[in-house]
Formats: C-alpha cells, sequence, structure tokens
C-alpha cells in the first residue's frame, strides 16, 4: 500500500496523468472539429433490380454495386463507417421500354441517388451515372457446347475415355432474330501442355453480342491417366491356307509387348497376331514372319518376342 501511495503521488506520476490528460482533451478536440467540418467520402452502395416479371429474363450484366461520392459534415457521414450503406433499388416496371431496353438516364440516376440520403448532403458523383439494360421476354433456346480445347498430356500419359461436360446443352436467351441465327455456343479456348493427371477445369463461353447464356460457364473433365508396361501371350493364326493343308507353328505363341492405360492393365485385350501361308512361298528358310493385325487403340509401341517362327506343313 506504501509503495502504491508512494508511486501515485510522485512527481513522475503526476507529469504522467498530465501529458495523458492533455492527450484526451486534444482527440476530443479534434474529433469535434472533425465531426462538425465538411467532408467529402466515397461509399459503394449495393444495387438491385426489382419487380421483374417472371416471364422476363436480364441480358445485360446488371452492376454489382454504385458508387457515390457524398460531402457533407462528418457526423452526418459518421454513420456510414460502420456499413450502413443505403441500397439503390430500380424498379423494373418504372423504366422498361416494352421492346427490350431499360435506360436510366444520368439526371434520373442522380435523382435517385440522391433521394437515399439526407438534405444536407452533396452528391458530387456517382459511377456509373446512367443505365442502358437489356431484356428478353422471348423464351430461351436450348444449343450444344462445342468445346475448344487442346489438351497435351506429358510424356507416357494418355488422354483414356471421353471428355466429360457438366452441361452439354444450353439455354441462350436474346431477341427472336438474334436467336434463330445461333446453333450452338463455343467455349473458350482450354490450353494445357505436359498433363500428368485428370484435368477438370471451369471454363466460360466466347461471347455472344446481345445475349445471355445459362449457365454462362461449365465445368470440363479431361480423363488423363499413366501408361504402364503389359505383357500379353497372343496365339498365332495361320492365314491363306489352302484346303486341304494345315500348318503348325513353332512356337503357337508369341509374347506381345505394349504400353497401356493404367486403368486397363487387368483387362484381357483383344491382339491378334498372323502368319500368311504366301510367305512360305517366298521365303524357303524354314521360318515364317509373324505380324501383328490387330491391337486395341489404347495400346501404344506393340512389339513381339518374335518377328518370325518356325513351321511344318501337313496335308490331309
Amino acid at each position: 500500500m506504501r509503495t502504491w501511495a508512494a508511486w501515485r503521488h510522485s512527481r513522475r506520476t503526476n507529469s504522467i496523468l498530465l501529458y495523458l490528460t492533455c492527450l484526451i482533451i486534444s482527440f476530443l478536440f479534434w474529433l469535434f472539429l472533425t465531426l462538425n467540418s465538411e467532408t467529402q467520402k466515397d461509399l459503394t452502395l449495393p444495387f438491385s433490380l426489382s419487380s421483374i416479371p417472371d416471364s422476363t429474363t436480364i441480358i445485360s450484366d446488371l452492376p454489382q454495386s454504385i458508387k457515390v461520392s457524398v460531402r457533407d459534415k462528418g457526423s452526418s457521414l459518421l454513420r456510414y463507417d460502420f456499413g450502413n450503406e443505403p441500397t439503390v433499388d430500380v424498379n423494373f416496371l418504372e423504366y422498361f421500354d416494352g421492346s427490350g431496353n431499360l435506360k436510366i438516364s444520368s439526371i434520373e440516376m442522380l435523382a435517385r441517388v440522391r433521394k437515399l440520403f439526407s438534405n444536407t448532403t452533396t452528391v458530387v458523383a456517382v459511377l456509373p451515372d446512367s443505365l442502358n439494360v437489356k431484356y428478353t421476354s422471348q423464351p430461351g433456346k436450348k444449343v450444344p457446347v462445342k468445346l475448344d480445347m487442346s489438351v497435351q498430356p506429358d510424356f507416357r500419359y494418355v488422354i483414356n475415355g471421353s471428355t466429360i461436360l457438366s452441361d452439354d446443352t444450353v439455354v441462350v436467351y436474346s431477341d427472336q432474330n438474334t436467336l434463330g441465327g445461333i446453333t450452338s455456343v463455343i467455349t473458350k479456348h482450354i490450353q494445357a501442355n505436359g498433363v500428368t493427371d485428370t484435368l477438370t477445369t471451369v471454363v466460360g463461353f466466347k461471347p455472344i453480342s446481345g445475349t445471355k447464356i445459362v449457365p454462362n460457364e461449365i465445368t470440363v473433365r479431361v480423363p488423363v491417366e499413366p501408361l504402364i508396361n503389359k505383357k500379353q501371350n497372343v496365339t498365332i493364326d495361320v492365314i491363306n491356307v489352302p484346303v486341304g493343308v494345315n500348318v503348325v507353328t513353332f512356337p503357337s505363341v508369341v509374347e506381345a509387348t505394349f504400353l497401356i492405360p493404367q486403368s486397363m492393365y487387368r483387362k484381357a485385350l483383344n491382339i491378334r497376331a498372323v502368319a500368311n501361308y504366301n510367305d512360305i512361298i517366298y521365303s524357303g528358310d524354314g521360318r515364317i514372319a509373324v505380324k501383328v493385325v490387330e491391337v486395341p487403340s489404347e495400346c501404344r509401341g506393340i512389339t513381339l518376342t518374335a518377328d518370325s517362327v518356325e513351321y511344318i506343313i501337313e496335308k490331309h
């Protein structure tokens, strides 16, 4: 207690208390001057378009907000520091012209914004200062989606399977004449090189003037997987054998080696290897060539352990 009392009555403590008192008085004086002096503030007001008929589709991109610069006493503008900005609401039925356009002039926009503030507040600037919105009452037209895409897998990777779209058709809204000339929509260009895994991307569409596309973007999935080594025994078929003749090859089976997408590794693949009886006539060396004539498109770089085999000819 003595220590506290001594500290409280010391000269240093008195100096600190005096300094803090002066600081508080200065702050209050500054606050008083600020709140009573005229100042300019930039505000971002939410924007909404209301009373839109159910049969009407807005084609133009509407602003999410309206930027407003106002001037007034600091005390009058203080409320907006706490997020109490008014909303600029436009009633569709007040401004539509019945022919696909909704226009608000700069004078009308300024007057509408002024009504949101007190009489002492001066609206210095509004951005955008006017609106020109296109709409349509025509039903939408469903059209197919076309991909503009270039995807290149990395070495020893492959696109295995069809590209999947979250939506393969979209609905386009516009006036009747414009809709008549639209047969499809094209995505923005997708470019990807050296891909080593399934590619999933969200992409929008190339703009078509005077239209609205719903949905305005889709998800594209390109299945990419690694190629792995696989070996499989293949029976040799001898073709063009005359009636009454039988050709037996030694061996009758050869091993094929190739690259295959990982998901197909456990599948038995339809690979056909043949030896042509007509080659025997021209070779005469006791061996016959073996060639692969059928192989699934997913296989890459197929080779056989032997490109020729021995044979014997049996006649009935």
